[in-house]
């Protein structure tokens, strides 16, 4: 058939007829997309949000033991009571120190202070002086009653497997 050229359908017209309906059924698989994915998101954040195990307090258990010759042994993990020694960890070391050396054992755990907190509570001065910490004193104990102290305090604070 011959038309006027003005009265020709434009090539170009159904080319962006097709377009058109392309595009709109791709925009309706984005929308059922972003409809699906609004959808996760809403029941994502409706959901409590369960968190995950803390750290076990025997992770955080850092010990300093007293000997009776004065000196210190800093920042160690209790390991197990063998014989009359207490074995212990201190970095990537094993050491055991005899019971009947001990003169003072303490618990020193993590302080966690958050500025505007407890301001009159003196949670850092707290901290810096030990006042936290549990303190164990041998030095009124004989042999046996430090083997049966130890023994509860293993019991009490159970070392990490």
């Amino acid at each position: 058939m011959l038309y006027p050229l003005s009265y020709a359908p434009a090539r170009s017209n159904v080319v962006s007829r097709k377009v058109k309906l392309k595009a709109t059924q791709v925009s309706g698989v984005a929308m059922r997309t972003l409809r699906m994915l609004s959808l996760l998101v809403g029941i994502s954040l409706a959901t409590p949000v369960v968190p995950a195990p803390a750290q076990t307090s025997a992770d955080d258990d850092r010990w300093q033991i007293a000997v009776e010759s004065g000196d210190y042994i800093w920042d160690i993990r209790l390991v197990r009571l063998t014989g009359d020694s207490l074995v212990y960890r201190q970095l990537d070391s094993v050491g055991t120190v005899s019971v009947q050396q001990i003169k003072e054992m303490r618990l020193i755990r993590k302080t966690t202070m958050r500025i505007g907190e407890d301001a009159g509570a003196g949670g850092a001065m707290a901290a810096l002086t030990g006042a936290d910490d549990e303190v164990y004193d041998f030095q009124t104990l004989d042999y046996p009653a430090r083997l049966r102290a130890i023994q509860q305090i293993l019991l009490v604070h159970p070392p990490k497997s």
